[in-house]
């Protein structure tokens, strides 16, 4: 199999004489499968390939093979392994797989991987960020969208949840499968299988929690106090403790991630992603509707924000993320370019009600250090520290609130776009 550029960014596959042409980030039919490509002209004789792929391939049984072999581009060479399941049947063999072999759902296609090795780079995620649902006309084939989308983002990010790798993958894993759990409370699809998968998504949520919160402390409340008092020994044993509470979360997570639940997890949301829908809800006057409820739960508590103890706050951010995790993939169904200013607006509320928060979880974080090699003084340094950059973020939030406040809702009207 050789690969050759072409136009755009686009990539030909060129095998057994037949050629086909693959855009590299184009999803397959389902998260994790491969893009068939599209029928193409051969590249010109004296075109230069890109890269070679040498495999074998073995039929395992009706449906099942196993294709391994090399990329190989300007002398690098890449290992590449993949079981291939095909058929109507594909979904049902990887469910019945997933609990013996350690194998997950491929993250980049062939043509992809050729383009990684030639630019020296890492594969690129097929999906990231909130999805676009531009086009969609029911809530049904919106979530599926959805979840096939944040699916294709949560499996590029998995590999990098790794303490030697920094504190993006756990964040970014966990935004994936908030944004997945706050679509499912959005439509509220019908069906145990999907409450149970809710299930399975909140569970490594939770995982996924505590290893974040080691790291927004340790980067954030933490630090800032050590550096503003200095080299105090007392605030190195607390750091230390620390520093130990996160590797333990980050190894709960790794062997979660490695085992055989998180493979049903994805195996199951590929199948809820493609399974048909029973009903077709429209999708415009339901997105105007769940916009306009989320802004006024948002709204009762912006009035009153002054007011909020830490525990209100807390809920008003939750209330943020609710509207924002809905304005962001909805924007796409509407007219003007209000949403991008208001979404803005309303990930900086976000983002400074988020601080007061850390904040909080920063205080019980360090209690929680007690007796584990953080003494008292330390703690309530600690403590001290969190409670000013919380007054802090506080006025952050209230300028931010006033700010979104006078933006303009851009689900106002009747200037829902053509679907």
């Amino acid at each position: 199999m050789t690969f050759f550029r072409a136009e755009d960014g686009a990539v030909i596959e060129r095998r057994r004489g037949v050629c086909r042409l693959h855009q590299p980030l184009d999803p397959g039919p389902l998260p994790g499968a491969f893009a068939s490509g599209t029928p193409c002209a051969p590249p010109p004789p004296d075109a230069v390939p890109l890269a070679r792929f040498a495999a074998r391939r073995a039929e395992l049984a009706e449906g099942i093979s196993w294709l391994e072999g090399r990329m190989e581009a300007d002398g690098r060479r890449h290992r590449i392994a993949l079981l291939l399941l095909e058929g109507e049947d594909a979904l049902r063999l990887a469910a019945m797989l997933a609990d013996d072999l350690p194998l997950l759902p491929a993250r980049a296609s062939l043509a992809e991987e050729a383009l990684a090795l030639v630019e020296q780079r890492p594969p690129r995620a097929r999906a990231s960020g909130a999805p676009i649902l531009q086009g969609a006309e029911t809530a049904e084939s919106a979530l599926r969208r959805a979840t096939a989308h944040l699916l294709e983002a949560l499996m590029a990010e998995v590999p990098c949840c790794d303490l030697a790798q920094g504190p993006r993958g756990v964040h970014q894993s966990r935004v994936a499968l908030r944004r997945m759990r706050s679509f499912l409370k959005l439509f509220r699809p019908e069906g145990a299988a999907w409450s149970e998968w809710d299930g399975s998504l909140r569970d490594l949520a939770e995982i996924l929690g505590r290893a974040r919160d080691w790291d927004v402390f340790l980067s954030g409340i933490a630090v800032g106090t050590a550096q503003a008092l200095g080299d105090d020994r007392r605030l190195r044993g607390l750091l230390r403790a620390a520093e130990a509470e996160r590797r333990a979360a980050y190894g709960v997570l790794s062997v979660f991630l490695a085992g055989p639940e998180f493979r049903r997890l994805l195996v199951e949301g590929m199948r809820l992603a493609a399974s048909p829908a029973e009903a077709e809800t429209p999708l415009s006057p339901l997105a105007t509707r769940l916009l306009r409820k989320r802004w006024r739960r948002l709204k009762r508590a912006g009035v009153r924000m002054e007011e909020l103890d830490a525990k209100g706050l807390h809920e008003m951010r939750l209330d943020a993320k609710r509207l924002r995790y809905a304005a962001e993939p909805f924007a796409a169904l509407f007219h003007g370019r209000g949403a991008k200013r208001f979404n803005r607006r309303l990930a900086a509320l976000q983002d400074a009600l988020g601080l007061a928060n850390d904040a909080a979880v920063a205080r019980h974080l360090a209690a929680a250090l007690a007796g584990r090699g953080a003494g008292g003084f330390a703690i309530g340094t600690v403590t001290g520290y969190a409670a000013g950059r919380a007054e802090g973020s506080r006025l952050a939030s209230l300028a931010a609130w006033r700010e979104l406040r006078r933006t303009p809702r851009f689900w106002r009207g009747t200037n829902v776009a053509d679907s």
